[in-house]
C-alpha cells in the first residue's frame, strides 16, 4: 500500500513553494501577455471570441502548461535552493529579532566574560576554602578553570555566529541601529564595573585580595576582548567577509532571477500554441476556399519541442513510461514522424507531470557498432550527464556556517564519483615504484649494486566488467536522484538512444541490441530507444514460433504513426491562426500525415499567400501538385538512364517531361496516366518499376486536383474527414505513405477513393 502511495505520489505534478508561486502569480501574467498581443486580440475579434473566457479555460489546466516547462522550472528551483529561500528572495535582508534587538543582545554577550571570570574565581575560593581533600581540589582545579573557558569562548562564538549570520537590514529597529549598540557597549563596562565595585569587599574576603585582583583584571580582559569582537569594525577582516557575503547574494540573486527569465522564456513559447490552438477548437471552422491566414510565425521552426502536439503515441508513451519503474522502451516508425522529437521531448520533462524532473542520458547510436566502445562511450556520458546536472554551488548561509545537508553531501559525492570514474575511462593510469642501491667495499676493490623496480598499470576493462560497472553506477545514480530531489519523478534516469534504425544492416543492428540488453533492468532507470520498423515486425511476431533480439530486450516498443487528420489539424493550428478547412485537408492528404512533409506543404502553401494574395484552392493545389509531378518526373528520367536506348526507356521518357505534365489539365492528366498504367509490352518489362511509380503518383496527383478545387463543399468535408471508409481523406493520406513501401497498395487506394468520390477510375 506504501508503494502504491507513493508510486501515486511521484506520478502527480510537484507541489512546493515553487510550484505554488508559478500557479499563482507567474503564469497567469505570462497568459494575459500572450493574450494582449494584437494578433490574439484581432483573431478573438473576428472570431468573436472572449478572451477573458480564453484566459480562464487556459488557466483551468495550469498542468498542461507547465508541463513543457519542466526543465526550466528544475532550473529556477534549484537557484531559489541555492540562494536560500523557495522564492529566491535573499535570506537575512528581512529585519528579525536579532537584527531588531541586536543591542540587547550584545549587551547580554559582553556581560558573559566578567560573570565567567568572578564565578569560576569564587568556586575556586570555595573549593580550597572548605574541607576536603588534597587530590580532590587538585582534580577541581583544571576542570573548573576548563569549563569557565569553555563557557566564555562557546558563548561568544556562538553569538558572534547568530550575529554574522543576521544581516543588518537598511531600516533595523531602535536597538539594532549603531548607535544603540555603541551605547550597549559601555553600558555593559559601566555594569560590570559596578557590580564589581558593589560586591568587591565581600569578594575581596572570601576569595583573597591577590585572588580578588586577579579575578578583576582577567574580568576586564574578557570584556574588552568581546568588545573588541562584537564591534562591526574591528578588523578588515570583518569588513571583507561582510562584502563577501552580500556579493555572493548579489550573484545568487541575479542567477535565480536569470532562471526565472527563462522559465517566463519558456512559458510564453508554451502558452502561444496553446492559445492557437485553443482559438482553433473554439472557432467555427471556416469553409472558405480562399486561403487567408492570420498569423503563420508558427511555420519559422521545422522541429520543435515548443510547437509538438499531442499524439495517440505521446499518450502511450507516457502511460508505459509511467507504468514501468525499470525497463526497455522501443520507439518505432518511418523517418521524419517524429521519434527524435517525441525523445527530445522527454529528455526535456515535456512528458511528465508538471514539475517534476528527471536526467536523460541521450546518446547516438554508431553507424559502425563496436559494443565495447559504445558502452564505454554510454559511460562518460552518463557521468558528463551527472556531473553536470545540479549546481554544487551552496547557499549564502551555508557559505557561512561551513555545513551541508544530507542530500547535498549525497549529491556531492555521486559528483565527485562520476568525476572518478570518467577520468578512469578516458585515461590508462600508470604508476612506478621501486628502489636501487649500491655498496661499496673500501677494503677490497670490488663493489655490488642492485637495483628493482615494479610498474603497474591499469588494464582496459573488458566488456563485462564495463556493463557491470555500468549498471552498478546507474542503479546509484537513480536511487541517489530518487533520494535527494523530492520533485523526483516515478523513474528518475533515463538512457535514450536515438538512430538505431540508422545501423548499415539489420544484422549489426540485432548484434547491437543482442550485447546491449545486459544493460536493461537497471532499477529506477528506463532506456528509451528509437528503432526500425523492422524491430517492430519482430517485437509483433512474439506470439508466433519465430523470436529473436527484439522480441526478448524490450517490454514495449511504441509504433509513432503518420498523423491522422485531427491530429494534422491540432498541428496546423499551433502554428497557423486562421487556417480553413478545406486547406487542412489538403495538407494532410499531400503530406499523407507525415509531420516533417505537413510542415513543408504548409510552407509552400504561405509562400503562395504572400506571392499573390488570397490564392484559392484549386489554385494552391495545382501549383503544389505541379512542383511535386516534376519532381516525379525528374526522378523518373533519372532511373531511366541505365537502360540506355531501350525502345521502351524511350517511350517513358518522352512521357516523362516533367514541365508539360504539370501543365497538362485533369483530362489530359487521366490520359497520361491511362497510357502509363497500361500493361507494357514484353521489351518494357524492364522499365516496368519506373513506369508504375510514375503513374500512381500522376494518379494520386490528378485525385487531389480533381477533388481540392473550388466547387469543393462543405458537406463533401465534413463526410470526409468524419468517414473511415474508401472516400476519406485518410484514405488519400495512406496512399501517399505507401509510396516508400508498397506501390501497387498506393494505386489500389486512391483507385478506391475515387470509386467513392464517383471520379473515373483508370482501366489496366
Amino acid at each position: 500500500m506504501t508503494d502504491q502511495t507513493t508510486a501515486v505520489a511521484e506520478s502527480a505534478p510537484a507541489d512546493d513553494g515553487v510550484m505554488r508561486r508559478l500557479v499563482s502569480a507567474e503564469l497567469p501574467a505570462i497568459v494575459d501577455e500572450v493574450l494582449a498581443q494584437p494578433k490574439i486580440l484581432r483573431s478573438c475579434e473576428e472570431l468573436k471570441l472572449d478572451p477573458a473566457d480564453l484566459r480562464a479555460r487556459l488557466l483551468a489546466e495550469p498542468d498542461v502548461l507547465l508541463s513543457p516547462t519542466n526543465a526550466e522550472i528544475s532550473a529556477y528551483r534549484d537557484a531559489g535552493r541555492a540562494l536560500g529561500a523557495v522564492d529566491a528572495s535573499t535570506p537575512g535582508t528581512e529585519r528579525t529579532w536579532v537584527s531588531d534587538s541586536r543591542a540587547l543582545f550584545e549587551f547580554v554577550l559582553l556581560l558573559v566574560a566578567p560573570a565567567t571570570v568572578l564565578g569560576a574565581a569564587a568556586l575556586l575560593a570555595h573549593t580550597y576554602g572548605g574541607g576536603g581533600s588534597l587530590l580532590v581540589k587538585i582534580v577541581l582545579t583544571p576542570a573548573i578553570v576548563f569549563g569557565a573557558l569553555l563557557v566564555y569562548f562557546g558563548l561568544l562564538i556562538g553569538g558572534m555566529l547568530v550575529l554574522d549570520n543576521s544581516t543588518i537590514p537598511a531600516r533595523p529597529g531602535p536597538w539594532g541601529t549603531a548607535k544603540a549598540r555603541r551605547a550597549a557597549r559601555w553600558l555593559a563596562f559601566v555594569v560590570a564595573v559596578g557590580v564589581v565595585v558593589v560586591v568587591w569587599p565581600s569578594f575581596a574576603r572570601f576569595v583573597s585580595l591577590p585572588g580578588a585582583v586577579a579575578a578583576a583584571v582577567l574580568a576586564f580582559v574578557g570584556l574588552c576582548i568581546a568588545a573588541f569582537v562584537c564591534a562591526d569594525d574591528a578588523t578588515a577582516a570583518s569588513k571583507s567577509t561582510t562584502r563577501t557575503v552580500r556579493a555572493v547574494q548579489a550573484r545568487l540573486r541575479a542567477d535565480a532571477a536569470a532562471a526565472l527569465a527563462q522559465w517566463r522564456k519558456a512559458a510564453r513559447l508554451a502558452v502561444e500554441p496553446a492559445v492557437g490552438r485553443l482559438i482553433s477548437r473554439l472557432a467555427a471552422p471556416s469553409y472558405d476556399v480562399v486561403l487567408t491566414v492570420r498569423d503563420d510565425s508558427g511555420l519559422a521552426t521545422m522541429a520543435s519541442t515548443d510547437l509538438a502536439v499531442e499524439t495517440v503515441a505521446t499518450d502511450r508513451f507516457r502511460r508505459v513510461l509511467g507504468g514501468l519503474r525499470a525497463g526497455a522502451i522501443g520507439v518505432a516508425g518511418p523517418r521524419g514522424v517524429g521519434k527524435t522529437t517525441l525523445l527530445e521531448a522527454h529528455r526535456e520533462g515535456r512528458l511528465l507531470p508538471a514539475g517534476r524532473e528527471h536526467l536523460l542520458i541521450r546518446v547516438d547510436a554508431p553507424i559502425g557498432y563496436e559494443g565495447r566502445d559504445f558502452a564505454l562511450h554510454v559511460y562518460a556520458a552518463a557521468c558528463q550527464a551527472v556531473i553536470g546536472y545540479k549546481s554544487t554551488s551552496r547557499s549564502v548561509k551555508q557559505r557561512i556556517f561551513g555545513r551541508r545537508s544530507r542530500d547535498e553531501k549525497l549529491w556531492l559525492w555521486l559528483v565527485g564519483s562520476a568525476a572518478n570514474r570518467l577520468e578512469n575511462i578516458r585515461y590508462l593510469q600508470t604508476r612506478t615504484t621501486g628502489w636501487s642501491g649500491k655498496l661499496t667495499l673500501p677494503v677490497v676493490s670490488a663493489d655490488a649494486s642492485a637495483t628493482r623496480s615494479t610498474a603497474k598499470a591499469r588494464q582496459p576493462l573488458t566488456y563485462p566488467e564495463i556493463i557491470t560497472e555500468l549498471r552498478e553506477f546507474l542503479a546509484v545514480v537513480a536511487e541517489v536522484l530518487a533520494a535527494v530531489h523530492a520533485s523526483a519523478a516515478t523513474t528518475p534516469l533515463v538512457v535514450a538512444i536515438d538512430e538505431l534504425d540508422k545501423i548499415a544492416s539489420p544484422e549489426h543492428a540485432h548484434r547491437f541490441v543482442n550485447e546491449l540488453k545486459a544493460l536493461f533492468g537497471v532499477p529506477g532507470c528506463h532506456f528509451v530507444l528509437s528503432v526500425s520498423e523492422d524491430a517492430l515486425v519482430s517485437f509483433e511476431r512474439r506470439g508466433f514460433a519465430v523470436r529473436d533480439a527484439f522480441d526478448s530486450a524490450f517490454d514495449e516498443i511504441i509504433r509513432v504513426d503518420q498523423l491522422t487528420l485531427p491530429e494534422s489539424r491540432k498541428l496546423l493550428s499551433s502554428r497557423l491562426i486562421g487556417l480553413a478547412e478545406p486547406f487542412v485537408c489538403f495538407c494532410h492528404s499531400f503530406s499523407g500525415g507525415l509531420p516533417r512533409d505537413l510542415i513543408r506543404v504548409a510552407r509552400a502553401m504561405m509562400d503562395l499567400a504572400h506571392a499573390a494574395p488570397a490564392p484559392t484552392l484549386a489554385q494552391v493545389c495545382s501549383a503544389l501538385t505541379g512542383t511535386a509531378i516534376e519532381q516525379a518526373a525528374r526522378l523518373a528520367q533519372r532511373e531511366l538512364r541505365p537502360l540506355g536506348h531501350v525502345p521502351a526507356a524511350v517511350e517513358l521518357i518522352r512521357l516523362a517531361d516533367g514541365p508539360w505534365l504539370a501543365a497538362q489539365g485533369t483530362g489530359e492528366l487521366f490520359s497520361t496516366v491511362g497510357r502509363l498504367a497500361a500493361t507494357p509490352t514484353e521489351a518494357a518489362v524492364q522499365a516496368g518499376a519506373v513506369r508504375l511509380e510514375l503513374a500512381t503518383f500522376l494518379y494520386f496527383a490528378l485525385t487531389l486536383r480533381e477533388v481540392f478545387d473550388d466547387e469543393l463543399t462543405k458537406d463533401q468535408i465534413v463526410k470526409a474527414s468524419a468517414a473511415a471508409g474508401p472516400g476519406s481523406f485518410e484514405t488519400l493520406a495512406r496512399a501517399r505513405q505507401a509510396f516508400g513501401d508498397n506501390m501497387m497498395q498506393a494505386w489500389l487506394l486512391v483507385e478506391q477513393f475515387r470509386a467513392a468520390w464517383g471520379l473515373a477510375v483508370v482501366d489496366r
